[in-house]
């Protein structure tokens, strides 16, 4: 049965949001136009549970995509709005029972959704991806500041072209889950900050034109690899205890925590990492 989805006041601002029922599962799409007078967008997506991917769209609109849910178990809330010259979208997943209970959630299919966002304007982006699965290409978007929360799910990041303009900072943390981020070096960022918990990450600095990057790297009892092309140049400020692991292949010591490439190159891009571990590991791969 096809009906309209009962909207708060606060979301009456939806254009277009229509929901219909199939078997046990509720459909939800997302059609929203992007007005001319529009000059940045702020995006909000927290996603509990489920898998959700994340992709370049229509620069004449500002998202498209749908979200498919079981709603005896979830409760969307979805919001999309224009105030002067920012429009802000804003999607969150919560479950219909106290907390994300282990039980419940083996009796019902996990949520899914689809984004396509505006390559035409730029985009502030903070993503919190809890249990599930999430992937994230950001390519030929105009992202101007990251923000990726990973939880205790499995997370792919990826510039798969290069950003559409200069990103302000990339602000990763992850907790419990296992996060891929590739192609950093086509996010066109000059900062990036990474925090690992108990997880694992791999981080790639690839790209189609390498630039200079300062990385701060935390890790507490996780494990990161860093793969790095071997046309950067590393310079490595390093705080480790002796229950940590730092690799430090090719990489010469200069001074106390201090490590720089064994060939460096003053007319080659350089990454700046200041890495910090208390019981896990930093692991570098050097690429072609």
């Amino acid at each position: 049965m096809k009906r309209l989805i009962r909207f708060s006041p606060l979301l009456l601002c939806l254009s277009v949001a229509l929901a219909w029922q199939t078997e046990d599962r509720t459909i939800m799409t997302i059609d929203e136009t992007l007005a001319d007078d529009v000059e940045r967008m702020e995006v909000t997506v927290e996603f509990g549970f489920g898998e959700i991917s994340i992709e370049r769209g229509n620069p004449r609109k500002a998202v498209t995509g749908y979200i498919q849910y079981d709603e005896d178990y979830i409760r969307p809330s979805l919001d999309y709005r224009v105030r002067g010259s920012v429009a802000r979208f804003e999607l969150t997943t919560r479950s219909r029972h106290e907390g994300w209970d282990g039980m419940k959630m083996r009796d019902m299919d996990s949520p899914e959704s689809e984004l396509y966002f505006t390559t035409r304007i730029p985009l502030e982006m903070e993503f919190t991806c809890g249990l599930g699965q999430a992937n994230l290409d950001l390519g030929d978007l105009r992202v101007s500041d990251l923000s990726l929360d990973n939880g205790l799910g499995e997370t792919t990041l990826d510039f798969s072209t290069p950003n559409g303009i200069e990103l302000r900072r990339i602000s990763v943390d992850n907790g419990l889950g296992e996060l891929v981020a590739r192609n950093l070096s086509n996010a066109k960022t000059e900062r990036l900050k990474f925090d690992c918990g108990l997880g694992s990450a791999e981080l790639d600095f690839g790209g189609e034109e390498l630039q200079d990057m300062s990385v701060d790297v935390n890790v507490g009892l996780g494990s990161v690899v860093l793969r790095i092309p071997e046309d950067y140049n590393v310079e490595m400020e390093a705080e480790e205890n002796f229950l940590s692991s730092i690799d430090t292949r090719g990489l010469i010591k200069t001074g106390r925590g201090l490590y720089r490439s064994e060939d460096y190159d003053s007319s080659q891009p350089t990454l700046r990492i200041t890495a910090s571990v208390g019981l896990g590991s930093i692991d570098i791969k050097w690429t072609d």
